[in-house]
């Protein structure tokens, strides 16, 4: 099949959807994924925070209008906190048998 024209019984074709809704639940769910994703990345609440005040980070910045900056301040501090910024774990793991050492997310091996 041709990339510029899919096939529309492909199951594999991405399709969005736009819904509408009458509370901002919906924002701050949207607004906590990006959050999340960025702080499972290593992201820092500060770089996580500058994202949703750039411009090409279109999800975010619509966020931010929606919901306002302390509202958006409050839920990178509750992600981060549960999350962490992973790249300041210092802890390792080392499989005696390969002699392979790897880092790991969480205390204890």
């Amino acid at each position: 099949m041709p990339y510029e024209d899919p096939d529309p019984t492909d199951p594999m074709t991405l399709h969005g959807v736009e819904i509408e809704t009458e509370s901002d639940e919906a924002m701050v769910e949207m607004a906590i994924c990006f959050i999340e994703e960025y702080a499972r990345l290593g992201f820092d609440a500060g770089r996580i925070e500058r994202l949703f005040r750039t411009r090409g980070y279109a999800g975010p910045v619509m966020a931010l209008k929606v919901l306002g900056e302390d509202r958006i301040r409050k839920l990178v501090a509750e992600e981060v906190a549960l999350r962490g910024p992973r790249f300041l774990t210092k802890n390792r793991c080392t499989a005696t048998t390969t002699g392979v050492s790897l880092p790991v997310l969480e205390s204890g091996c």
